[in-house]
């Protein structure tokens, strides 16, 4: 007997193909009102303005939207998504446009519930509280969505975000999808927003998508990652659970 195939949302991936806006980057960049604007910000006492971080595999330990697509009983379809993108079906911003098309309709209470429930660094709050002590911004740069930055925000305190752009409507996933495909552009266009030379920049993550970022910065660390390339491209490599360990190594860059 043959195994049916699973149906993926071809409509999203097919409609991408004729509907990208020209010079769309995805690039969504939010700073809470509750964290102090330039003017009020501590003195920096450090080498850094800014210092980035990946979220999956850098705050999270595991893939926290896909473990919430999961329990939200979309697993086959995100992981079909994954596996042709894998195999160079379909590229990356249609991954991201296919994946969060499927979440159109799903509360966003309900998916952040689940992404609540993924393993986190230790102490990533103490780790954004003392980089700001130092005056130093701490930023999340991400493909995941802007709604799951802006939970993160709330939950540890980072500065902002740069991230993915999928809206939300009374609480619901709908609208318009715009993924970042680029990190280094994203990074790029808020230095430059908010004045920060790249030069005073560090960024940490642990993929194949924060490679062109860490070439990009003046120093960089690739956290936890298991991939050569990433490794091999950035300026020092950890391995730790601890994200005050990222903090500490920094005081002593150069």
């Amino acid at each position: 007997m043959t195994k049916s195939r699973m149906r993926v949302p071809r409509p999203v991936v097919s409609s991408l193909l004729t509907s990208r806006r020209a010079g769309a980057d995805g690039f969504q960049v939010d700073r809470p009102s509750a964290i102090p604007s330039k003017s009020g910000d501590p003195t920096s006492s450090s080498s850094w303005s800014l210092v980035s971080f990946d979220v999956d595999g850098t705050i999270f330990r595991r893939p926290a939207l896909r473990e919430a697509a999961h329990a939200l009983g979309l697993r086959e379809e995100w992981d079909e998504i994954d596996d042709l993108f894998d195999r160079a079906k379909i590229n990356l911003r249609e991954r991201l446009q296919s994946h969060y098309a499927l979440l159109n309709g799903k509360r966003m209470t309900d998916i952040l519930t689940e992404v609540a429930k993924v393993d986190v660094m230790k102490h990533v709050r103490e780790t954004v509280d003392a980089l700001r002590a130092d005056g130093v911004k701490a930023v999340l740069l991400t493909d995941l969505p802007n709604f799951l930055c802006a939970d993160l925000v709330d939950r540890f305190g980072f500065d902002g975000y740069i991230a993915s752009s999928v809206g939300i409507r009374d609480g619901i996933v709908s609208g318009q999808i715009e993924p970042l495909t680029d990190k280094r552009l994203g990074l790029e266009k808020y230095c430059s927003r908010m004045s920060i030379p790249r030069s005073k920049c560090a960024h940490v993550g642990d993929g194949r998508n924060d490679v062109p970022v860490f070439r990009a910065v003046k120093y960089s660390i690739a956290l936890n990652s298991r991939v050569a390339q990433v490794n091999k491209a950035a300026s020092h490599t950890m391995i730790t659970d601890d994200l005050l360990d990222v903090y500490r190594h920094l005081r002593t860059a150069i």
